[in-house]
């Protein structure tokens, strides 16, 4: 009746969110409302919506679409995905890059499941006509693993911005932009349907402005 807010709070992340995006977040959340108890699970962007769709977590929050219609769905902020090499790489001092220049060098992928994964799938299966897709080098389960497989020159990658921005400022690695651009959104997904505690509206109107203050330049 005083008006504080309390409570649990359960919610999951996929790889990407959960490292670069949640813990500013989550951190300045916990500083209003220091009451509430947040409990976070990590997995893909597939493991995340059927942990929703399962009431295992309260909100999810993903980067790849949802195609379960019965699921609340409200984008977030808009991710843009650039591709990787190392400095020294042929296409490393390209202003833009093009997939069909992109197919011929090893590539680094993450696995099936993952968001990241199925917006570069998509992304091929759109602009790759001769049907040749990604020379996949390798599979690997975080955006961590997945940069440190570039840097140590065992191909090239295409990875979200969000992620390399330590990494461009020590210039192990070099970002180029891909041509056309692609671009993906973060979302908030949770059920239509659950009764919801003030709380998680007190923290999707907390994120809403923090979506909003922290979009792309």
């Amino acid at each position: 009746m005083t008006g504080d807010i309390s409570g649990v709070l359960t919610i999951g992340a996929s790889t990407t969110i959960a490292e670069y995006m949640l813990p500013a977040l989550l951190g300045d959340f916990k500083s209003k409302y220091s009451e509430v108890d947040i409990h976070l699970k990590v997995s893909n962007s597939d493991g995340i919506v059927s942990m929703v769709e399962s009431n295992i977590i309260d909100l999810g929050v993903v980067e790849s679409p949802v195609n379960n219609k019965n699921l609340m769905v409200e984008k977030c902020k808009m991710d843009q995905l650039v591709a990787i090499a190392t400095p020294d790489h042929v296409i490393a001092n390209h202003d833009s890059v093009r997939l069909n220049e992109l197919l011929s060098f090893p590539f680094i992928c993450r696995e099936e499941g993952s968001g990241t994964r199925d917006v570069i799938n998509s992304y091929v299966k759109d602009l790759d006509f001769d049907g040749y897709g990604l020379n996949i080098s390798m599979e690997l389960g975080s955006p961590e693993s997945v940069k440190g497989a570039v840097e140590a020159g065992m191909g090239i990658s295409i990875i979200s911005k969000a992620t390399i921005q330590k990494e461009l400022r020590l210039g192990t690695l070099v970002a180029v932009p891909l041509d056309p651009i692609l671009e993906r959104p973060f979302s908030f997904v949770h059920q239509k349907q659950k009764f919801r505690q003030r709380v998680m509206d007190e923290l999707l109107e907390f994120a809403r402005v923090y979506c909003e203050e922290n979009q792309p330049n």
